[in-house]
């Protein structure tokens, strides 16, 4: 009996969130939803009323397609789209017009007009728009008296110019996705740190092995996060409304490379973990707790990252660049004790993701990489050595 109540209210709770999650998704939408209706609409609009055009087809098309374009190249896919779909619109128009309709007129529209975009441009969305515009205009919509001619090339540019206005005029704010994209990379390196300090300290192979496959995965992220800061950036060159969001998106396009670095040094060190355990060798346990620290202060930022609360990070911010300070001037070689060269390589990607954890909380790498203790004799940054939590008090000449 207690273990079907036990049973039951872990199934309420995964419907708790699967619903949390659908309202988020719907949430998520609502403004993309809103553009594309006001969009539609309007184009509609301005082609039917304004411009007298009986059937204005690809006025609300246009516009739904430049605002269902994602991945910050908005406007200049938008360009492309816009002269895709009018050119095809009007190689279609003026063939058929005057050859009628048929599969070998349909064909000869669709070489030229692939033909006519090869010379204008290598852009593949031009020439996909130039060829699906000749065939719309041959199987669904063919030439009318009065129809024909000019009013179609115009409805599409009406649709794109208005769906880049609806862009502008209701534009998604620059930085909620980027700064939840950012959050998921950081994730994604929390965790797999934790799994590998875990794995090392019991010698788990298996464990080690999936954190390697997650880590392995995570390309995808760290590809939504590069789409979300562009889009971030469009939006805040394109909508006047955001122009004061400029400063905000340039600051986070700059921790977008180490963000990055510090999955890819992730995965170098999940790697070298592995062979490690693979080879029968241990790491010190010094070693574990600072990869755990990296774990913990990961999470913390992710955490900060995904609440988009300007006033958490000016707090949070200064404790973990602290604790990332005291981590750097103890992940010497000392903390190797002799061991092999893959706890050295273990060590040496510590340090590199202590580096970028810096820069990702605002640090220039020239900072960042002094605040490690020095490996070498002649360091290329002068190093600044923490002593104890609260200030630098050793210099390199005091560890010689």
């Amino acid at each position: 009996m207690e273990r079907a109540r036990i049973g039951t209210i872990e199934r309420l709770k995964g419907l708790d969130r699967s619903l949390k999650s659908r309202v988020w998704r719907v949430r998520h939408r609502l403004l993309p939803i809103l553009q594309i209706t006001l969009a539609t609409g309007f184009a509609y609009f301005i082609a039917t009323q304004i411009f007298d055009h009986r059937q204005a087809f690809f006025a609300p098309i246009s516009a739904i397609i430049i605002l269902g374009l994602t991945g910050g190249d908005r406007i200049p896919r938008a360009v492309e789209l816009t002269i895709g779909c009018t050119l095809g619109i009007g190689v279609g128009d003026f063939l058929f017009y005057n050859l009628g309709t048929g599969y070998l007129q349909l064909s000869a529209a669709v070489l030229i007009s692939l033909l006519l975009a090869s010379f204008l441009s290598k852009s593949p969305l031009i020439s996909n728009q130039v060829a699906i515009g000749s065939i719309l205009i041959a199987t669904i919509m063919p030439p009318q008296p009065g129809l024909a001619g000019a009013s179609r090339m115009i409805d599409a540019l009406i649709g794109c110019s208005v769906g880049l206005l609806a862009a502008a005029i209701i534009p998604t704010h620059p930085l909620s996705s980027g700064r939840r994209e950012f959050s998921k990379v950081l994730g994604l390196a929390s965790s797999v740190l934790d799994d590998v300090s875990d794995a090392l300290r019991n010698r788990d192979h298996q464990a080690l092995s999936e954190a390697l496959e997650a880590v392995r995965g995570s390309q995808d992220a760290i590809n939504a996060m590069l789409a979300a800061a562009k889009t971030g950036r469009e939006a805040s060159t394109l909508s006047p409304f955001m122009w004061g969001q400029k400063r905000r998106v340039r600051t986070l396009e700059r921790i977008l490379t180490p963000v990055d670095n510090t999955i890819r040094n992730v995965r170098v060190l999940a790697r070298r973990a592995l062979v490690l355990c693979e080879d029968g060798d241990t790491v010190s346990e010094g070693q574990i707790q600072a990869i755990e620290e990296l774990a913990d202060i990961t999470h913390a930022l992710s955490e900060i990252y995904e609440r988009s609360q300007e006033i958490d990070e000016a707090q949070e911010i200064p404790e973990l660049v602290r604790r990332l300070r005291v981590l750097g001037a103890k992940v010497g070689l000392d903390l190797v004790e002799g061991k092999v060269l893959s706890a050295s390589v273990v060590l040496a990607q510590t340090r590199s993701i202590v580096v970028d954890l810096l820069q990702v909380c605002g640090m220039s790498r020239e900072s960042a990489v002094a605040v490690l203790v020095p490996t070498s004799e002649t360091p290329a940054y002068p190093p600044e050595i923490w002593a104890d939590d609260s200030s630098p008090t050793r210099s390199l000449k005091d560890l010689k």
